[in-house]
């Protein structure tokens, strides 16, 4: 029994190029419904306070936050950012609505010695705002107040 090769090629030829369109496609667009994803910034004193960038992919969140240093000459003069500390972000784990993690901390702002990390907590107040803690071991029974604003300063992924 004969049979013509041409429509079967021509059909798997067809067929492979609609998946290989389907897989760019959907490698194209980020697949993430974190209400995370995207880079924040808070604001002190008028002035860039902290950037955070998380970053979601295959489910797991990974980022960076910058912490800006201000200062000022004296109480009368105007502050200004005189460095800013990138560090990424350790063991980052979302619960909810609820976002975790710590960062290496140094023990003074000159030095290289490290001290223990520093513990963070973000929290979802809309969809573009954050509300970020440090979390200090020797204040867990006392209200922990509003938090540090944080406003979404580029869109998150589309799902």
């Amino acid at each position: 029994m004969k049979t013509k090769r041409e429509p079967i090629i021509a059909a798997l030829a067809a067929l492979t190029c609609a998946a290989t369109f389907a897989i760019a496609q959907s490698s194209a667009v980020p697949h993430t419904n974190s209400p995370f994803a995207g880079t924040w910034e808070g604001k002190l004193n008028g002035l860039p306070g902290i950037d955070l960038k998380i970053d979601e992919a295959d489910g797991r969140i990974s980022g960076t936050i910058v912490f800006y240093f201000q200062e000022r000459s004296d109480t009368d003069s105007p502050w200004h950012v005189a460095a800013q500390h990138p560090v990424p972000l350790l063991s980052p784990r979302v619960e909810a609505k609820t976002l975790t993690f710590e960062v290496q901390h140094h023990i003074c702002h000159d030095c290289a010695e490290l001290g223990p990390n520093a513990r963070f907590r973000v929290d979802v107040a809309g969809p573009n705002e954050l509300r970020l803690w440090k979390l200090d071991d020797q204040r867990t029974d006392k209200d922990p107040g509003p938090g540090s604003k944080l406003i979404r300063r580029t869109p998150s992924p589309r799902p």
